[in-house]
């Protein structure tokens, strides 16, 4: 997976300033997920807060595509590989 770096978060413009810090902490998350690895609770705790920050599923379907297109990374996936292990400390190998 080719990861690119010096990307922009894809934010939503009717976002208020905390929203927008909650978003960004969660796509920091993701980002550590492929990279350096984050603990599972951590990570869980962070898409809960953008699950309730974001509840819509189109507009977090919109995020994924525009995620992946300017990281090569996959908020799907992550969320994904994440809920699916039962290690404490987690890195997409």
């Amino acid at each position: 997976m080719k990861i690119t770096e010096n990307f922009e978060y894809p934010l939503m413009p009717e976002w208020s300033t905390a929203e927008i810090i909650i978003a960004s902490e969660f796509y920091e998350a993701v980002e550590k997920v492929y990279t350096s690895g984050i603990a599972r609770d951590e990570f869980l705790a962070k898409y809960d807060r953008f699950l309730k920050m974001e509840p819509a599923i189109m507009a977090q379907k919109q995020l994924d595509r525009d995620f992946k297109q300017a990281s090569g990374l996959s908020l799907y996936q992550a969320i994904k590989y994440v809920k699916e292990s039962n290690k404490k400390y987690i890195k997409y190998s």
